[in-house]
Order: C-alpha cells, then sequence, then structure tokens
C-alpha cells in the first residue's frame, strides 16, 4: 500500500504542480490536496494491493517451506485458504469504510479547497448553499442534497427603487438542463402595493440563471459521492424521468472495488500453493503486476464497451471480478 500509494501521489503531486500559481494556489496547497486524496487513491489501487500482499505474504511461507510443513502436519489447504480469505475479508470490509465515510468527504474538502485557492472566492460546491443574482433576481440554495440536488431554493425580485416585487420558495428542484429547472413543491407572492397574492404549485418550471459553467461548479462530480450519496441520487433521477447511465456505472463499479479487493485475494491463493511456490519474490512481484495490470485494464475495456452498447451496469462492472473469481476456483481445483 505504501509503495503503490506513494508513487501514484507523487505523479498527482507533479500534475498538481501545473497549477501552482493560479490564484492564491501554493506548493503547499497542492501537498495538501494531494494528501487529502490518499484516501481515493488506496480505495482505487486496493485489488492490485490486495494481490501483492497476498502473493508476498503467502510467497514468503512458501519459499520459507512453511506450507509444506504445515499441509504435512495436516493442515488441508482449503484451511490455509480459509485462514487467508479471512484477513480479505477484513480488507474488503475496510475499503467499503473508505468508499462510505472517509475517502468521499475528504475528496470533496480538497477541491474545495483547490477551487477556493484558484479562483480566490469561497467555492459555491459545499453543501452550505450558495447565493446568486442576476439583474434584479436574487437565488439562495440553502443546500445540495447529496451535493448534486438543489433543496430550500428562494429566489427574489426586486423593483429598480429596490423594492421587494416577487419572492417564491421551492423545497426542491429537478435540473433538466443548465437553463430549465422544474421547481418542487412552490410558494411564491406577488407583492403589489394594494396586496399580496400567495399562489401554491405542486411543479413549476423556472428559466435558471446559471450558464453550464456555474452548474459544474456547484454541482459535485458524482465520482466524489459516497455510494449512499450515489444511491439517493439516482432515486432521484429515476423520480424525475432523468436519465441516471453515468451514476448507475459509478455506483455499481463503487460496489464492484471491495468485491475486486476480495477476488484478487482468492486469486493469490492457487498461485502461491501451485506454479509459482518456489519463485524468488521479485518474480512473485512481477506476476501479481502483470495480473494486476491485466485484470485493470480488462476492467476499464469491459466498462467502456458497456457503456458504448448500453448494457446494464451489474454486468459491465461484475463481470470482471466473475472472471477473476472463475480463473481462481479453477486454478484451485487443478492443485
Amino acid at each position: 500500500m505504501v509503495i503503490l500509494v506513494s508513487a501514484f501521489s507523487l505523479i498527482a503531486l507533479v500534475h498538481e504542480l501545473d497549477s501552482v500559481g493560479k490564484g492564491t494556489y501554493r506548493t503547499s496547497d497542492a501537498a495538501l490536496y494531494v494528501l487529502l486524496t490518499l484516501p481515493g487513491w488506496m480505495v482505487e489501487l486496493s485489488p492490485a494491493m490486495a494481490l501483492l500482499g497476498a502473493l508476498v505474504g503467502l510467497g514468503e511461507l512458501a519459499g520459507g517451506e512453511e506450507l509444506i510443513a504445515m499441509q504435512a502436519l495436516g493442515i488441508s489447504r482449503a484451511r490455509i485458504a480459509w485462514s487467508v480469505l479471512k484477513t480479505g475479508l477484513v480488507v474488503m470490509l475496510a475499503v467499503m469504510g473508505l468508499q462510505e465515510f472517509v475517502a468521499p468527504k475528504l475528496d470533496q474538502l480538497a477541491l474545495e479547497l483547490r477551487s477556493q485557492a484558484i479562483s480566490g472566492m469561497e467555492s459555491t460546491s459545499g453543501r452550505r448553499g450558495f447565493w446568486s443574482r442576476n439583474g434584479q433576481s436574487v437565488v439562495h440554495v440553502r443546500r445540495l442534497i447529496h451535493g448534486r440536488i438543489p433543496s430550500e431554493i428562494e429566489i427574489y425580485q426586486f423593483d429598480d427603487k429596490g423594492g421587494l416585487r416577487f419572492v417564491a420558495w421551492a423545497r426542491e428542484a429537478v435540473i433538466q438542463d443548465s437553463k430549465q429547472w422544474v421547481l418542487h413543491d412552490v410558494r411564491q407572492q406577488i407583492i403589489t402595493e394594494n396586496k399580496t397574492l400567495t399562489e401554491h404549485f405542486a411543479r413549476l418550471a423556472w428559466d435558471s440563471p446559471f450558464t453550464p459553467d456555474q452548474i459544474t461548479k456547484i454541482m459535485l462530480p458524482v465520482e466524489m459521492l459516497s455510494p449512499s450519496e450515489l444511491y439517493g441520487y439516482i432515486q432521484y433521477l429515476q423520480r424525475a424521468g432523468l436519465a441516471a447511465e453515468r451514476p448507475e456505472l459509478t455506483l455499481w463499479q463503487s460496489i464492484s472495488m471491495p468485491l475486486s479487493t476480495l477476488a484478487m485475494v482468492i486469486l493469490a491463493i492457487p498461485y502461491v500453493l501451485g506454479p509459482i511456490r518456489q519463485v524468488s519474490a521479485g518474480k512473485r512481484m512481477l506476476y501479481g503486476g502483470l495480473i494486476g495490470t491485466s485484470f485493470h485494464a480488462g476492467r476499464q475495456l469491459t466498462i467502456q464497451l458497456g457503456s458504448l452498447v448500453h448494457l446494464p451496469a451489474p454486468l459491465v462492472t461484475l463481470t470482471p471480478v466473475a472472471v477473476m473469481l472463475g480463473i481462481a476456483i479453477w486454478l484451485y481445483r487443478r492443485l
């Protein structure tokens, strides 16, 4: 973990140095950004870490003949495999915990601090909400549910003298596109010199004052949402009748990551007990690197092809895991 995360973090830091000098973004800010994204890298690299760790750990036992001594004392290969698998389950649970509670929050904080330093102003991508003014109109979105759903919206319209002429409140909004929002559970008041007219609407179309670039900055990338947030966001899109292919794919990628980690541990067991039992530690690392790289490339290729032909997200993301488990079971049965 230390070796892989350090290597990829160094690459990320070199990439971030290109942004140093924009606004108040300094080298220390770039280092802090990379530091905050470390848990995300740990999740992304967890399958490779699990595979290499299992190969090295079991390989040391195999190289010192400890595995042979265990089997000579009557400990079956299945019992050895179960001992390793229990550790793999712990690693899988740790990855799930990082995915849900740690990595998304730190990634979002890193993005907010980076945006604030580069733009020189407070970021609008946080969950505290934001204000926007366009001519005589002022919009206040109090919070963003799941980092992407505008909620508790207030709209104010003033006249040329600064007098309030119109105000509306909405529970939440469905973003049809950058210019068209559909407000839900709306209460609006039209204020005149003589009286105030109050109206209620279940839904109300509204021409948003935000540009596409502003919308992008306001909403968190779906990759930075936790699995529970992604699930809630998908439910929201489905209720609104909007396309949810990308969030669904991202959710199933998150689900498949802990399973991939466990699959890699399972794959390492028959390799160490069988074909690479007597090879050096360097060769085990080489074999592990080749297997991990092949799995990652195959996984990315499957996801891209599945997206092009619009295959179901579970099928696309879980197929590489199923293939790895099938290979592991086949190798184990050959022993």
